[in-house]
C-alpha cells in the first residue's frame, strides 16, 4: 500500500505543479476578451482574443528570457500597460505585417529579472486604441 501511494504521488506531482491561464493578468470586465494559455519550459504565454474567435488581440510572454530586445527595435511611442509607463516599439515584419502592431517590455520583478513581453496586433487605428485601452487596465499577478 505504501508503494502504491508513492507511485500515485509521483504520477500526480507534475499535474499538481502544472500552470494554467490562472497566471495570466486579470482582464478588465466587459472587454469580451479571454485568455488562451501556453506553457514553455520556464515561461508562460497568454494570448487574448475575442470570445469565440481565434484572432489574437494581444499576447504576453511572462518569464526571464524574452526574445524581444528593445535596444534593437525602433521606438514608435509611449503608453501604459497595467497603469505603468512603457515605450512601444515597432514589431519585426516577420512577426506582424500591420502598421498598427507594436510591442514593449515591462519589468515585473527586477530582483529576479522577471519580465512581460507584450505585443499588440491591430488592423486599424481604432482597433489599436481599443486594445491599448484594455492593456492599460490589466492587472498582473505576482509570479
Amino acid at each position: 500500500m505504501k508503494h502504491f501511494w508513492l507511485l500515485s504521488l509521483l504520477f500526480l506531482a507534475p499535474q499538481a505543479f502544472a500552470r494554467s491561464v490562472e497566471v495570466c493578468p486579470t482582464l478588465p470586465s466587459g472587454t469580451g476578451l479571454e485568455w488562451t494559455y501556453s506553457e514553455g519550459p520556464d515561461f508562460d504565454v497568454c494570448r487574448a482574443s475575442a470570445t469565440g474567435s481565434e484572432d489574437q488581440a494581444f499576447g504576453i510572454y511572462l518569464g526571464n528570457h524574452p526574445s524581444f530586445h528593445p535596444e534593437r527595435a525602433e521606438r514608435i511611442g509611449k503608453g501604459k500597460v497595467a497603469g505603468r509607463r512603457v515605450t512601444w516599439y515597432r514589431q519585426d515584419p516577420g512577426d506582424s505585417n500591420s502598421a498598427f502592431s507594436r510591442q514593449t517590455l515591462l519589468t515585473l520583478d527586477r530582483k529576479w529579472g522577471y519580465v512581460a513581453h507584450i505585443w499588440v496586433t491591430a488592423d486599424t487605428e481604432q482597433q489599436l486604441l481599443d486594445r491599448l485601452s484594455v492593456l492599460e487596465r490589466i492587472a498582473f499577478k505576482m509570479p
